[in-house]
């Protein structure tokens, strides 16, 4: 167990959870720093295909990731839902575009369970499925999950180099 899992078992246990595609998924809501209309994403050459590009907040040069695409889903198709959630993680603030944050919600660790999976990719992004009032929430560690799909160290430097 990391310290992380420690630190999220310890805290209050509340999530935003976010639609990408057609599950629910949930972060710690300490991870979140802001949820953000769609914007105008610049893109930039040579990126992953799941890197969006950047936008710009509050004077910060925030690069974007495409859920459905980090996930293995597809990718976001714009609507009037769709939203950017903006995360902090390792002092990197990093835009999550997701097809809706629909809510906010308390998790209670005895809900959450954490399923022998058989997967062929590495999947320790995830801290375990709750289920909560018939909806079944993927919780994700969303460090874990960036480090997996996109060179984190790649995201910090995008805004230094622009």
């Amino acid at each position: 167990m990391s310290v992380e899992d420690v630190i999220f078992m310890m805290e209050e246990n509340k999530v935003l959870v976010f639609k990408a595609g057609q599950e629910e998924y949930g972060v710690h809501i300490n991870q979140v720093v802001s949820i953000e209309r769609i914007m105008e994403i610049n893109t930039y050459p040579n990126r992953p295909a799941h890197v969006l590009g950047v936008i710009t907040v509050r004077d910060a040069v925030i690069p974007v990731v495409d859920m459905r695409a980090a996930l293995s889903e597809g990718t976001i198709t714009p609507s009037d839902t769709a939203r950017i959630v903006i995360v902090l993680v390792s002092g990197q603030e990093i835009g999550l575009v997701v097809d809706a944050a629909t809510d906010v919600i308390d998790v209670p660790l005895d809900i959450i369970q954490h399923p022998n999976l058989i997967a062929e990719k590495d999947i320790s992004y995830l801290r375990g499925v709750a289920k909560c009032n018939e909806r079944l929430i993927i919780l994700l560690d969303i460090e874990t999950l960036l480090e997996k799909t996109t060179n984190l160290d790649e995201l910090r430097n995008i805004k230094n180099e622009l």
